[in-house]
């Protein structure tokens, strides 16, 4: 019975320039509690010749940010620091008396001491380079994501969804191995995206079941017969993982988010103590839980039907510190359980037969929850993304061959936009996307200009040097040549 997992990994851009790392803290949480402990588990299992394979959903600027060397410098800084802190908390409460604060503390203490070990000696502060090597050694599949992880039905312009797959594409190849499926951030289907996909070469692309439009296919099935596919995610099994209410991450032994210290568990009434022993144990059991419903679930299904399960990474610094090690239970019990077999989601095409398509209708359409895309917050982010995607068009389309310093200004521009139309500010209704847009409106002005001032070229100098992301970029891309609303 073959399973595939799809890790979905995504950390906004948060990369600050300067000697004091602001604003990196949920980075830096992220690459502790998600990345490191991921290649952890993954070189763990493949030490032990498990038959692993899973498919890794990593946005573009993820991987940016986690090849950056002032990243991984603020990131040692931050650990030291936690490492400290620990430590200082330990000392006070053995001197208070406090046992199973002592026990938390020197927990965490030694937690943080392995993460440290972790980055700086066995994977030379280079973690993309050990997911090279995953890759490379065939234990997990890329798949391709918009640039900056933009919901694509979001944006204004058939030119923008195509820089933004364009872009994608060309990082994750360039990183990891050119993949040969597509992941949607949110799982947001747009009308007319398997052109743009056909023409990038891409096999499949996976996709929320209430995109199918009624009487018309179902999933998995072909968008265009033999060439580009439509593969659903098992939606269900997946409210285990996310769902704080009703699935694994609000159970009263796991460690409370809402506490930031880290000593107290989610308890039913007053806050518990938290303790990791048990909190660990738990996550095996309610591993062994989920592959169970895996099981069941593949028995009401006709032999050798491969589920796609995704499982949002992201998920585990903010809500579930303990899920990691569900995980690594999840994948050790697949790959020995002689009645399941570890795939990933490119092996359903070889199931399908010509007969089987389907239509998709955009996820404007599908959702049936209005609050989800319309708001005060939203149709202000959309109108002043879309002015601003329009007028970067015409004036590309106006520079067509820039040069110098215009090129360059160009260039920069297409960053700041990239990362205005970057997913997290329409989820979590974050005003962030403003200073971005101040951003390439200012460099819009110098884009125009002739020439630039001295005073012109240090401001210029001075966004790049903050938003330094995607070195490789072609602003053309951005033309009015692909222009459709």
């Amino acid at each position: 019975m073959p399973i595939a997992f799809v890790i979905e990994v995504h950390v906004p851009y948060l990369r600050h320039p300067g000697r004091q790392p602001i604003g990196e803290e949920r980075l830096h949480a992220f690459t502790a509690h998600t990345l490191i402990p991921l290649l952890d588990f993954m070189s763990e299992l493949q030490r032990h010749s498990l038959p692993l394979s899973i498919a890794l959903a990593c946005s573009p600027i993820a991987l940016e940010q986690w090849r950056d060397p002032v990243v991984h410098k603020h990131f040692v800084q931050w650990l030291e620091g936690r490492i400290t802190h620990h430590q200082n908390e330990l000392t006070r409460f053995e001197h208070e008396g406090n046992q199973h604060g002592a026990y938390l503390a020197r927990f965490y203490l030694d937690w943080d001491r392995q993460l440290l070990r972790s980055f700086t000696i066995r994977y030379q502060r280079n973690p993309l380079g050990r997911l090279q090597e995953l890759v490379a050694a065939g234990l997990i599949t890329p798949l391709c994501v918009p640039a900056s992880y933009a919901i694509l039905p979001f944006l204004g312009h058939e030119s923008m969804v195509r820089a933004q797959l364009e872009h994608g594409l060309l990082y994750i190849s360039r990183y990891l191995k050119r993949p040969e499926g597509l992941w949607l951030p949110g799982s947001a289907w747009r009308d007319g995206l398997e052109r743009i996909i056909l023409e990038l070469d891409l096999r499949y692309v996976i996709v929320d079941p209430s995109n199918v439009q009624l009487q018309h296919g179902h999933l998995p099935g072909w968008l265009v017969p033999r060439r580009l596919a439509a593969i659903g995610v098992e939606a269900d099994l997946a409210r285990h993982i996310w769902s704080v209410e009703l699935g694994y991450p609000g159970d009263p032994l796991y460690r409370n988010p809402a506490d930031p210290t880290g000593y107290t568990a989610n308890g039913a009434d007053a806050p518990q103590p938290y303790d990791p022993y048990d909190a660990l144990r738990r996550a095996q059991e309610h591993a062994n839980h989920f592959v169970d419903q895996l099981l069941f679930r593949l028995s009401q299904l006709p032999l050798e039907t491969t589920l796609v399960v995704p499982i949002d990474a992201r998920l585990w610094s903010r809500n579930w510190f303990e899920g990691p090690t569900w995980l690594q239970a999840v994948l050790t019990r697949c790959a020995t359980d002689p009645q399941l077999r570890l795939t990933q989601p490119g092996s359903l095409l070889h199931q399908l037969s010509s007969n089987d398509t389907v239509v998709l209708q955009s996820t404007m359409q599908a959702d049936a929850s209005a609050t989800a895309w319309q708001s005060p917050f939203t149709d202000h982010y959309r109108r002043a993304l879309h002015e601003a995607e329009r007028r970067f068009a015409e004036l590309v389309t106006y520079y067509p061959a820039a040069e110098g310093l215009r090129e360059r200004a160009l260039t920069q521009a297409a960053r700041e936009l990239l990362l205005a139309e970057m997913s997290d500010w329409l989820i979590d209704c974050d005003p962030g996307w403003q200073r971005y847009l101040d951003r390439f409106d200012h460099i819009l002005l110098l884009a125009r200009q002739e020439s630039l001032s001295a005073t012109d070229l240090f401001a210029l100098e001075q966004i790049e040097s903050h938003d330094s992301i995607f070195p490789v970029l072609n602003y053309r891309l951005f033309g009015e040549k692909h222009h459709r609303s």
